[in-house]
């Protein structure tokens, strides 16, 4: 499991700071066990405990709403990679945090594989 920091930058150029899920990973003998689902469960409330008001997650869209993940589009966000709108997913951290925030989504540099 890994958090990184993430920025989402509005089209008036205002910065909102928030982190993005992924990878998570799980051995193949360990799958199925709820392992990764413990994982996202500890991993957010860790974030939500450190002050984060948000977590962005390019993951399947039949694993990560189960965690309150839903479509970022919803808030008006969407990522800067040419990704399927119901993989990019967001999850408030704190009531409201995404409610004025839209924009473009973008991870580190080291995520652009070059």
């Amino acid at each position: 499991l890994l958090f990184t920091p993430m920025t989402i930058i509005s089209a008036a150029g205002v910065t909102t700071r928030v982190v993005g899920l992924g990878p998570v990973a799980v051995l193949p003998d360990y799958q199925r066990q709820g392992i990764g689902s413990h994982l996202c469960q500890t991993g957010t409330k860790m974030c939500r405990e450190a002050g984060h008001q948000a977590v962005l997650v390019l993951g399947h869209p039949a694993y990560y709403p189960r965690f309150g993940f839903q479509q970022a589009d919803h808030y008006g966000i969407t990522c800067a990679y040419d990704v399927p709108v119901e993989a990019f997913m967001a999850l408030e951290l704190q009531d409201g945090a995404l409610s004025q925030v839209s924009g473009v989504a973008a991870y580190q540099p080291e995520f652009d594989g070059v």
